[in-house]
């Protein structure tokens, strides 16, 4: 009985073993199912991703440190194909594996502050012709980092747009900064908004002084109502112009400009500014102004022969005549008078005559302050009848120029004669001569007379134009005109009661005569 109660007892053991034996398969078997399955959807979503990767326009990578290599354990996207790579032979490599020895140098050390734990590491490279930049950032465990993960965009077009503004940019900047043509932009309030870098070659000043000025402020006040008028005509219009101006330079002279407004229409049919574009003039002013002198003078000259040659034939019989009845009558005094007076219409003669006959100068060597020391003799003894002292104060070391004697002599005559005849209270004369800049020499004449206005000075030189009563202005002319043909300058300074300051600049070592344009006084 208890050995079949026992074999029931272990009946039952192996029954239930069995049952739950069967229950744990089943269940196992459910779970390595379950795990097969979800492998087999981890290589999928895996092969999913790559899959994804490989296709998107940028490139994805990562990398591990293995002791002192970076090896790349991923490496997809369309990128990758353009620069000529694969992942084949990125994955399980190194830099230097795919790239030249100085690119992969270069890469590295942003691959080691990324590793370190620098977060947002950007650089740029080019690869095969393919430029990129790249991104990475660290991947931490424990808050170590375990591997990094980078990803490029091709910036290969923008490098070549980049690369092309610059070209632009150098090509804009090369000829804005050599030109000599004043560039601005004016507002429709007539407002400089800018102005190129030619404003500081040609007038002397930053550009930036002018922008943020009103343009009618920046130009002489003579032509600002003008300017301001012509501007604001042409803004109701929006049509171009052309219009001459004056501004003043660092120097503190005032410079003729010509400049061409452009209006520059924007949508809607506004206007929005106008680009002026100006150069200087004012050599070309001097031009126009010697050639007008230059014909002037040619047609004075051409008159001056013609009343010279007619007046002079009648005047040579009267006067053998009046010298013949100063010996039979012997009255002298009316006829020595009237014989004076002659002399000075031949005088006035002569100097049409000179006028009128160009005839090349005779350029020797000159020790100027002998020359001066003989002008100062001739005039002294007349000065002295008037209480009037010449001083005459020289550099002894002034170097020997070559000039025409003659004419020189008979320039500084006349400035002296002018200033004994302007001194009618007497006074004193002072002559300085001295080294001017390098290469000139200045003679300055001083006197204490009556002064000349500076409206009459700025006609001084101009055919029959004098400061004297008597004066037929041809003195004074003729001194320009040789000054002129020495490649020199004549240039006045005058105070009212005060007196007047004449400057004659020569330059050193004269070979030939030149052409040059009268300096105006200021």
């Amino acid at each position: 009985m208890k050995l079949i109660i026992c074999f029931a007892l272990a009946m039952v053991i192996v029954c239930t073993l069995v049952f739950f034996w069967s229950r744990i398969k089943v269940k196992f078997l459910h779970e390595l199912s379950n795990q097969r399955w979800k492998v087999e959807s981890l290589k999928a979503s895996n092969q999913e991703l790559v899959e994804t990767i490989s296709q998107q326009q940028g490139m994805l990578f990562k990398f591990i440190k293995d002791g002192d290599r970076f090896i790349h354990t991923l490496c997809e996207g369309r990128l990758l194909y353009r620069m000529d790579l694969s992942p084949k032979r990125i994955i399980g490599k190194e830099l230097r594996d795919f790239l030249p020895q100085l690119d992969a140098e270069a890469v590295i050390q942003y691959y080691w502050r990324a590793w370190q734990g620098e977060d947002h590491v950007t650089y740029e490279g080019v690869i095969n012709g393919v430029s990129y930049m790249s991104s990475l950032r660290s991947i931490r465990k424990k808050g170590h980092v375990v591997e990094i993960i980078g990803s490029c965009v091709d910036i290969t077009e923008r490098k070549r747009v980049e690369k092309a503004l610059k070209l632009s940019e150098a090509n804009y900047r090369l000829i804005t900064e050599n030109m000599l043509d004043l560039v601005g932009l004016w507002d429709i309030n007539g407002r400089v908004i800018y102005a190129s870098p030619s404003h500081e070659k040609v007038l002397g000043y930053d550009p930036k002084k002018y922008e943020g000025v009103l343009a009618f402020d920046l130009v002489h006040p003579e032509d600002s109502l003008r300017l301001y008028e012509l501007f604001f005509q042409k803004i109701s219009t929006k049509s171009p112009f052309q219009v001459e101006f004056r501004c003043e330079n660092a120097d503190g002279d005032w410079v003729y400009l010509e400049a061409q407004g452009t209006p520059v229409i924007g949508e809607n049919d506004k206007l929005e500014h106008f680009v002026i574009v100006g150069r200087n003039i004012s050599e070309r002013k001097k031009m126009d102004e010697f050639i007008r002198r230059t014909e002037k003078l040619s047609l004075v000259g051409q008159l001056a022969a013609g009343v010279a040659h007619e007046i002079r034939n009648p005047l040579t019989s009267i006067k053998g005549f009046l010298q013949l009845m100063q010996k039979e009558l012997h009255k002298p005094n009316y006829l020595e008078i009237m014989l004076s007076e002659i002399d000075s219409i031949e005088k006035i003669i002569q100097e049409f005559l000179s006028l009128s006959k160009p005839h090349a100068s005779k350029l020797a060597p000159t020790d100027i302050n002998a020359l001066l020391q003989y002008v100062v003799t001739l005039i002294n003894a007349h000065a002295k009848l008037k209480n009037i002292d010449i001083v005459l104060v020289s550099d002894s070391e002034l170097p020997i120029i070559h000039c025409d004697e003659h004419q020189m002599k008979q320039v500084f005559v006349n400035i002296l004669q002018n200033a004994v005849e302007a001194m009618t209270n007497g006074g004193e004369i002072e002559i300085q001569t001295m080294r001017y800049e390098s290469d000139n020499i200045r003679f300055r004449f001083i006197d204490q007379g009556c002064g000349i206005t500076e409206d009459r000075i700025k006609s001084i030189g101009e055919p029959f134009y004098s400061t004297k009563e008597k004066g037929t202005g041809l003195g004074l002319m003729i001194s320009h005109k040789i000054v002129q043909e020495h490649g020199g300058t004549i240039k006045l300074e005058s105070t009212i009661n005060e007196g007047t300051i004449v400057d004659v600049i020569l330059p050193i070592g004269i070979g030939e005569p030149v052409l040059s344009f009268p300096i105006s006084s200021k």
